[in-house]
């Protein structure tokens, strides 16, 4: 248990000091290190994949409406 929060605590803390850096970066200067805006296209397709596998799960467990 210690191991999966010990890397989830990692990806969490990657992710912001990312963020971070990105937002301190003046403009065109230097080039952002990650496209936020690609990200959250990504995220909303896998939040959408995610609720229609679980959509799929509840209604194989609990049978058509």
């Amino acid at each position: 248990m210690r191991f999966l929060l010990g890397i989830l605590v990692g990806v969490v803390l990657t992710v912001i000091v990312v963020y971070a850096l990105d937002l301190g970066t003046d403009g065109e200067a230097q080039k952002n290190i990650v496209n936020w805006d690609v990200v959250g296209e990504k995220l909303g397709v896998l939040t959408a994949q995610a609720r229609e596998v679980w959509a799929d799960f509840t209604r194989e467990m609990t049978g058509p409406p």
